[in-house]
């Protein structure tokens, strides 16, 4: 907090108020030394070191988050050439922790970390393919990805609904193969058939192998768990749940959601009418927090995107 407090202090400088009392950003024509102070100060407030992966006592498996290491005279020069401090033109590199996420593969997954600026949204889909379309082509006009987990039944009989999730770029991953209502009764040898009747049928569709599995109403046993884990997957849940089953109006989806996220969270959803009302709110209200959305692969290996590269 006290890197960004002065990192805004920093930024203040650059701004005069005029007689009028209107605000004029006199940092349009900076000067070479205040784009050098306005590049340091955001250093200074922005870098960071890599956080290893972790267990909590709360959590379980705590995805680790990749550093940012900025290129100072790389930034300043590139500041330099537009005549101003412009944050987008930072030019950072993401730095990898040590620890290899698959380690923790046998514990579930609620969230990313907690210092990330990312959350996910996670669509369980065993119905609903009009307003799942809708759900992409909302998803699609403000530029996310999400993470859509196909119950493998409905999937065998929507292909071409899972081929446009796929095409259009969001991650296809697996509900179990037929969303029984004894699932929690089943054996280490049922919970192993659902997962990979249903990885079959997605992988036909995707050419892929699938590594994500979000288990039935988010119930599990330790055999669940095993079996995900034999068929090199990592098992997904959930911080921030829409129950947006229940057919409640779309304000009430809004409001749960929100109460429950904070940076790295995950969010439960599925294709119903209600959520499509209540997608755009929910992802303007989250980027306003200043977080943005990620696949839940990226979420669980830590990557920085936009100006930084590996």
């Amino acid at each position: 907090m006290k890197k960004i407090l002065l990192y805004a202090s920093i930024f203040m400088m650059f701004i005069g108020i005029r007689a009028a009392g209107s605000v004029e950003y006199t940092a349009l024509v900076m000067s070479q030394e205040d784009i050098r102070t306005a590049v340091e100060a955001h250093i200074e407030a922005f870098e960071t070191a890599p956080l290893e992966p972790r267990l909590d006592p709360v959590w379980h498996f705590v995805p680790g988050l990749h550093g940012i290491e900025f290129d100072f005279e790389l930034s300043y020069q590139n500041m330099l050439s537009h005549g101003k401090f412009d944050a987008s033109l930072m030019i950072g590199t993401s730095v990898p922790y040590i620890g290899c996420s698959s380690e923790f593969r046998e514990h579930r997954i609620y969230r990313g970390h907690e210092d990330s600026p990312y959350v996910g949204l996670l669509i369980n889909v065993a119905w609903g393919g009009d307003e799942l379309l809708q759900m992409l082509d909302i998803l699609d006009e403000h530029g996310i990805l999400a993470s859509v987990f196909f119950e493998g039944k409905y999937a065998d009989k929507n292909r071409d609904l899972v081929a446009e999730v796929w095409n259009r770029g969001h991650l296809v991953g697996n509900h179990s193969y037929s969303h029984p209502a004894n699932w929690l009764s089943l054996s280490y040898d049922g919970f192993t058939k659902e997962i990979i009747q249903t990885n079959e049928i997605l992988t036909a569709v995707t050419g892929e192998p699938i590594t994500f599995f979000a288990p039935p109403g988010g119930a599990f046993t330790d055999n669940t768990i095993r079996a995900a884990y034999d068929q090199g997957m990592y098992t997904i849940l959930w911080s921030a749940d829409s129950i947006d089953w229940r057919g409640e109006p779309a304000s009430i989806l809004v409001n749960r959601v929100m109460r429950k996220i904070t940076p790295g969270g995950l969010i439960l959803t599925h294709p119903k009418p209600e959520t499509v009302i209540a997608l755009p709110q929910i992802i303007e209200q989250i980027q306003a927090r200043g977080l943005a959305f990620r696949r839940i692969d990226e979420i669980v290996s830590g990557t920085r995107s936009g100006q930084f590269s590996d």
